[in-house]
């Protein structure tokens, strides 16, 4: 039985996992590296291959992405000056009105302090070697090309499947910074990043089944950590107009939660079936999810104000000024310590409250037998 992570998108939301594994390392020990395939998407992405470069020392490595992230600012991932931000909005502004092809800009934001940043946090040749250890058996990273409209998953480590299906297919490779760049560069927000003459861009764009990846690599215990807003604690918005920020925080939505959702949804549909046959030729997938007890919506509110101020003219001009007008959107690109820390502490504490599903996914020796489809989502925080 192989056993993998799934990491999902969702930008600074990603911060979220971060905690989650903190729990993990201390329920399961930091010792343990209990995955053989890791996947990331997105923001999700950075912290799978952060995680593979350190399969040797898991609790290291899950402590010194603690660490990272508790220390980021929005000026570690894109331009925050005032002269980047408005480059960008006159470059807008100024194709718009000239109408020339090759002077339409590609997205809002600079993210060029991201490519320094990943280039200080991801070792890949310690992703080798631990592949070449058996610490891993194979990371994958997925991301969407802008020309086909194909998600495609890039993956490297022992299993050197080329798979096609519809829309979607995997490539072995060897990876570096350059997938995990588009693998994060966030629609409209981030340009597109190219590699080898292909333009590619955020991987949750037309990943219609995020659990796929791993299934091709041969996993059938799938341990997810999503980043959901989580409907359950939402109350309704007034009936108002919505504003740009929040038109396209649903759009991030529909891309980053809810096709993972579906795609769990879906998968438990199937094993019912299969627990209901007789047949021996498949077996159910073992399942745990992991999601937020928090309203990530309500966090981000409190910090806007706390950003740049030319983010925040950015974000008012945008209409994203509190929950019940964007802030969705703006959760996406709160890359601000406080907001991170929050969103950690609520990862980890929820994966105490997840403890004795935890401890029965990863059992400590094999007398004990995890239960098939294990689904838990997370109740209210500690």
């Amino acid at each position: 039985m192989r056993t993998a992570l799934i990491l999902s998108g969702g930008g600074a939301r990603a911060a979220y996992q971060v905690g989650v594994l903190r729990g993990l390392v201390e329920i399961i020990g930091p010792d343990r590296q209990p995955f053989e395939v890791i996947c990331g998407t997105s923001a999700g992405a950075i912290n799978a291959a952060y995680l593979a470069a350190y399969a040797d020392r898991p609790g290291e490595g899950v402590m010194r992405m603690f660490h990272g992230w508790r220390a980021l600012h929005a000026s570690d991932i894109y331009d925050t000056t005032w002269v980047g931000v408005w480059r960008s909005l006159v470059t807008t502004l100024y194709s718009a009105l000239a109408g020339r092809e090759s002077d339409m800009p590609q997205a809002v934001l600079d993210n060029q302090p991201l490519h320094q940043l990943l280039a200080r946090w991801l070792d890949f040749s310690a992703i080798r070697r631990n592949i070449a250890a058996g610490k891993v058996r194979d990371l994958c990273i997925t991301v969407m090309n802008y020309s086909s409209g194909e998600s495609v998953a890039f993956h490297e480590g022992v299993d050197a499947t080329h798979w096609e299906r519809i829309h979607r297919r995997g490539v072995p490779v060897e990876l570096g910074v350059d997938h995990i760049l588009a693998s994060a560069a966030i629609p409209i927000l981030f340009p597109p990043h190219q590699i080898n003459g292909h333009y590619f861009g955020d991987g949750a764009l037309r990943q219609l089944h995020p659990l796929s990846p791993a299934l091709h690599l041969g996993a059938d215990r799938l341990f997810i950590v999503g980043v959901s807003a989580n409907r359950r604690l939402a109350s309704p918005l007034p009936e108002v107009p919505p504003t740009v920020a929040q038109m396209a925080g649903h759009l991030l939505n529909r891309e980053f939660i809810d096709n993972l959702e579906a795609d769990i949804e879906h998968s438990e549909k199937i094993n019912k079936l299969l627990a209901r046959g007789s047949t021996d030729q498949a077996r159910p997938i073992e399942i745990l999810v992991i999601t937020p007890s928090i309203a990530f919506d309500d966090v981000a509110a409190r910090y806007i104000r706390r950003q740049p101020r030319s983010m925040r003219l950015l974000f008012r001009l945008l209409g994203a000024r509190g929950r019940g007008a964007g802030a969705s959107f703006a959760s996406y690109l709160l890359f601000d310590g406080g907001f991170c820390e929050e969103l950690i502490e609520a990862g980890y504490q929820d994966a105490w409250e997840n403890e004795a599903a935890i401890r029965n996914f990863f059992p400590d020796g094999t007398a004990v037998v995890a239960p098939h489809n294990t689904h838990s989502m997370t109740g209210s925080p500690r």
